[in-house]
């Protein structure tokens, strides 16, 4: 996740910003072609074409943006014996396999810190997990009802616990034994009220779901979370973070009216006054959803808690400095990747099928489409120091059906409910991708019925070749739906053919 050594740093930085600027003409080439040379035919469409076209532009800029200022922040290693701080850690515990929990416990109690006290909360009223807790000498601690869901199992907690720093785990997430060590040398000023370490899925070379999510993530634990530090808009992920008391005492704790408590806590801490930290080394290991049912839960809650908190919680806070502002506008526009997608799969059809097409003169549209986005997933791909896959792209390009859900749900105003990702694979099913497999059936038709009836003129031939890249990329989850599991020809990172 760090991936960048100290050598080569500020040549990697300079690069960076040399891309970012050609991704930026680029962009504004395509945008001067779009808005002011290519004539609209069908005025739907074209203005289709033009809102998906700006969002996923303005998208990348804020990415050039953030790899603009990345930095990486190693802080000095704490000496514990001549300091006086006590810690709580917290491992949440709501139903997970005890085998899962037992892991992260023998991980937990092995961290070095004089003062530290380990305690399991224990949302599933498990007397398993109470005995493992009796059994390794940790507290154990739960509650007569799951009000406030994860929030309010950490809120409980805090009442019951006087450690002046708190660190929390996910179930499944084993930490490092230098976890404290590399991180509360971090806490380096009265205001720091949080220290986020990056997620990783130890299980990524078993499960080809758990893989994809995982390049998925490293991709915004590498330069996205680096960038977000050096603007002051980091926040927390949840799992692998150390917060101080006195911050979260501030805001009055979890924030329990979101499924998304992480990041409507930093929010609460940043109007505060209160500044986070991001040390980008990789501190534990956790396990990635396991089939696609899982990962669509994962973001299904990840992007129901950003737009609810977006258009329900305002978000956005006077004196809040510009950089972070910006920084948590695109978390927030992320979310609506999936309408921007729609809106692409909406044009081949219009074509293939009914002729219809956003300009006149459809052949131009690559020759300035394609210099943009060959030298944007180029400055992606730098930016990540070559870790970033195809699939980690179709990954976020593919959920679309859940993002689209997200947002009515969030429209809607129905309550959400919080649910822990499953640890376990379900029995394989089409199920979750039923609108992956009408989609697959549906664009192969179009090309189909396209080709014969309008012949293979160049204009067919671009929409067929934009159909068969939406093939291309929605099929995936199809795939993995039916065999999630690696297989032996499968490497430790992506299947072959998923490498950029």
């Amino acid at each position: 996740m760090t991936g960048i050594e100290a050598s080569r740093r500020a040549t990697y930085l300079r690069t960076c910003r040399l891309l970012a600027v050609l991704s930026s003409a680029a962009a504004l080439l395509y945008l001067k072609w779009l808005f002011f040379d290519a004539r609209p035919d069908n005025l739907v469409l074209f203005y289709l074409l033009v809102v998906a076209e700006v969002f996923n532009i303005a998208q990348a800029a804020g990415f050039w943006f953030t790899i603009w200022r990345q930095t990486w922040t190693e802080p000095p290693t704490p000496d514990f014996a001549a300091s006086s701080e006590t810690v709580d850690i917290f491992i949440t515990v709501a139903g997970e396999p005890t085998d899962i929990v037992e892991r992260t416990l023998h991980g937990v109690v092995r961290i070095r810190h004089p003062r530290a006290s380990v305690w399991l909360l224990d949302d599933g009223h498990s007397p398993e997990i109470e005995a493992m807790a009796r059994r390794h000498g940790v507290g154990y601690l739960t509650r007569p009802d799951r009000r406030g869901a994860k929030a309010g199992n950490i809120n409980e907690a805090l009442k019951r616990t006087n450690g002046d720093y708190i660190v929390i785990f996910d179930a499944d997430h084993v930490p490092a034994p230098e976890f404290l060590q590399r991180t509360m040398g971090a806490f380096d000023g009265e205001r720091v009220s949080f220290v986020q370490t990056p997620q990783y899925y130890g299980n990524r070379t078993e499960n080809r779901v758990a893989a994809g999510a995982y390049e998925q993530q490293e991709f915004f634990y590498g330069p996205i979370m680096r960038g977000r530090n050096a603007l002051g808009a980091v926040f927390s992920c949840g799992t692998n973070v150390v917060f101080r008391r006195a911050a979260l005492d501030e805001v009055g704790g979890m924030p329990e009216d979101s499924i998304t408590e992480d990041m409507r806590v930093s929010l609460e801490l940043l109007r505060a006054g209160w500044r986070s930290v991001y040390v980008p080394v990789v501190l534990a290991q956790g396990i990635g959803p396991v089939d696609v049912g899982g990962y669509f839960s994962q973001q299904l809650r990840w992007a129901r808690g950003g737009l609810e908190i977006l258009l329900r919680r305002r978000p956005f806070f006077r004196g809040m400095q510009p950089g972070a502002m910006f920084q948590y506008a695109f978390s927030f526009a992320y979310w609506f990747t999936g309408l921007a997608y729609a809106a692409y799969l909406v044009l081949p059809f219009a074509y293939l099928l009914f002729g219809l097409r956003p300009v006149q003169a459809p052949n131009q549209y690559p020759v300035y489409f394609l210099p943009y986005i060959l030298v944007t997933l180029t400055t992606m791909a730098y930016a990540s120091d070559f870790t970033l896959t195809f699939r980690a792209l179709w990954f976020t390009l593919a959920s679309f059906p859940v993002h689209l859900w997200a947002l009515g749900s969030a429209l809607w105003g129905r309550t959400a409910r919080f649910v822990v990702t499953p640890k376990t694979a379900g029995a394989a099913s089409l199920r979750p991708v039923l609108v992956h497999v009408a989609v697959v059936l549906a664009l192969a038709a179009a090309i189909v019925v396209g080709s014969a009836m309008r012949g293979l003129t160049p204009a067919v031939l671009n929409n067929v070749a934009f159909a068969m890249g939406h093939v291309l990329i929605v099929q995936g989850f199809v795939r993995y739906a039916l065999r999630p599991e690696r297989s032996h020809g499968d490497d430790a990172t992506g299947e072959p053919s998923d490498a950029v």
